[in-house]
């Protein structure tokens, strides 16, 4: 029986305290590791001690990780980062290009040889709810599990995935 929900088939790029051998690295437990990444932009520390990336940098790079999560990890993940009393609740999830350093180990940005992630994005910029009614906003993680359920009897991949949330959310870059 296919369990899309509990497939490894949702990458997420990490660059901060998620880690291996960071503070958080536990909530990876039980993920695919992919291999180390990178993305456009700035890697910053917020008064607090967060880790964040500034977007809007366009000549730099973050460096990180990227892994393969299944939806309970994929949660876990979700309520540190914009739940939990660890952080100041100011993390949102987007999609990011990402380039994998052993394919592509100098630092290019041409997006033909993107893979597309998500990550959590700090929240800075207020988030515009279009027409003005709450109702129609979508919480991203919400919108990634109830595709998973619509589509329990198909085998996905994670490119399904990225391409259903491209509709869904703005991409960062």
């Amino acid at each position: 029986m296919i369990n899309n929900q509990k497939s490894h088939i949702i990458k997420i790029f990490v660059f901060g305290t998620l880690l291996k051998g960071q503070r958080f690295d536990f909530y990876m437990g039980g993920s695919t590791y992919g291999g180390k990444y990178y993305t456009r932009g700035q890697l910053m520390m917020a008064e607090n001690g967060s880790v964040y990336i500034d977007t809007k940098e366009h000549e730099a790079y973050t460096k990180g990780e990227m892994y393969l999560v299944d939806y309970s990890c994929l949660q876990r993940i979700n309520h540190l980062e914009s739940r939990s009393g660890e952080f100041p609740k100011g993390y949102d999830l987007r999609l990011i290009p990402t380039w994998s350093i052993e394919k592509n180990p100098d630092f290019n940005f041409n997006l033909d040889g993107a893979d597309f992630c998500f990550y959590y994005r700090r929240r800075n910029d207020p988030v515009k709810i279009i027409g003005g009614d709450y109702s129609s906003f979508k919480d991203p993680v919400q919108e990634i599990g109830s595709f998973l359920e619509k589509e329990k009897t198909k085998i996905l991949e994670p490119h399904d995935i990225i391409d259903f949330m491209k509709g869904q959310m703005r991409i960062d870059f």
